[in-house]
């Protein structure tokens, strides 16, 4: 539920409907990991100005993408589980959470920006720091959570790179675990979310809610793909992101940012266009990880 104690918490003026925060840490957590995150973008607050607006108006862009995608891809855990696919689910299970991981790494304060090198940075620094971060919110938790992005990781190289002939009855259950993958991926992206409304909340005291977003270099890499060698355009991102640089102020918590175009482009995208029966349809995967 939205809950009026983590809004004070946050100080911004909306709050998300948290469900997995909430059953994983009291208020009091909550509370402790809001202060501290209020205290590192104060000082990113104070020196606002409209190019640092345009830096973290792509942060939250990209951290829409990757929340989103690790919907798409838990819903593909469960349609594979469903349907007898098991050797997806490891991968699916792993890129949900590592996608999560992404959205939370870009929401957080203590990752500076480095350009392209803070989208593209490895899978073990995105863990490592993952769990870091993560630590204020319950210290002694630190260890569990790394060791269950490591383990996730190595179930995803196990089927992927060595392929054991017992299948999954080397790594045991724990492989094909969707539910614990997605409760992990959800508590991660939550705290993206969470630390959009901290950010939010130091803004509000400290910043101009009326900055221009201007065009900056890396605006134009960040909806360019490369393929083959060649840096290719996506004219769905360059449309929905550009409509954020034209029309948009001062940077704002994720679901507030989330249209209803950006979303219908994110999953239509990947529906199937007959519209079979049974197939797999991504409108269903909307709120298993972030509900945007």
């Amino acid at each position: 539920m939205r809950d009026d104690n983590i809004r004070k918490a946050t100080g911004s003026s909306y709050c998300y409907d948290y469900r997995e925060l909430q059953l994983q840490a009291d208020i009091a957590s909550i509370r402790r990991y809001c202060e501290d995150r209020r205290s590192r973008f104060a000082p990113i607050a104070k020196a606002f100005d409209a190019q640092a607006n345009s830096h973290w108006i792509l942060r939250h862009y990209l951290a829409i993408k990757f929340a989103t995608a690790a919907n798409m891809l838990a819903g593909s855990a469960v349609y594979a589980h469903a349907h007898n696919l098991m050797l997806a689910v490891p991968y699916f299970n792993y890129y949900a959470v590592l996608n999560a991981c992404r959205a939370f790494l870009l929401t957080s304060p203590q990752l500076e920006w480095d350009g392209k090198n803070t989208v593209e940075m490895t899978h073990q620094k995105i863990i490592n720091c993952t769990a870091d971060y993560m630590r204020e919110l319950d210290p002694a938790r630190r260890t569990v959570w790394h060791k269950q992005l490591e383990t996730l990781r190595e179930h995803r190289e196990l089927f992927s790179y060595r392929f054991p002939l017992s299948g999954t009855g080397l790594a045991g259950a724990a492989a094909l675990d969707v539910d614990a993958a997605i409760s992990l991926g959800r508590l991660i992206a939550e705290l993206a979310s969470l630390n959009s409304e901290c950010l939010d909340g130091a803004l509000r005291k400290h910043a101009s809610m009326e900055l221009p977003v201007t065009p900056i270099a890396d605006h134009e890499w960040a909806t360019a793909y490369e393929i083959a060698g060649v840096a290719t355009p996506d004219p769905d991102d360059r449309y929905r992101f550009g409509k954020f640089v034209r029309g948009w102020k001062t940077v704002a918590p994720l679901e507030v940012m989330t249209s209803d175009g950006l979303v219908d482009d994110i999953y239509g995208n990947w529906s199937d266009a007959e519209d079979r029966p049974g197939m797999f349809d991504p409108d269903d995967t909307h709120n298993l990880i972030l509900a945007l």
